[in-house]
């Protein structure tokens, strides 16, 4: 379980590219791919190793103008996700 404390990084091993303004992810398998858009690639931008999730909180609520408790839940949600997908990791 994450917390707002974390510091994410990509996974490595999993190849990254942009496409338009997302990205998509070929995962550690080397089958499966995993799309990235919208509020999903900004997030994604944000996983440098520096930020942790509540930097990348406040970047969200301050960007998509959407209620803090709200956008941590889905954050939260969306980080296990990829996490469960293989794609993301703690510092």
């Amino acid at each position: 379980m994450f917390e707002l404390e974390n510091v994410l990084v990509p996974q490595e091993g999993c190849p990254v590219r942009e496409v338009d303004e997302g990205f998509v992810i070929l995962a550690q398998d080397g089958e499966t791919t995993h799309s990235l858009d919208g509020l999903g690639a900004f997030i994604w931008r944000r996983f440098d190793g520096k930020k942790d999730l509540a930097a990348i909180l406040a970047d969200v609520v301050a960007e998509y103008d959407v209620p803090t408790d709200q956008a941590t839940k889905d954050l939260l949600e969306f980080v296990e996700a990829l996490h469960a997908a293989g794609l993301i990791e703690k510092s």
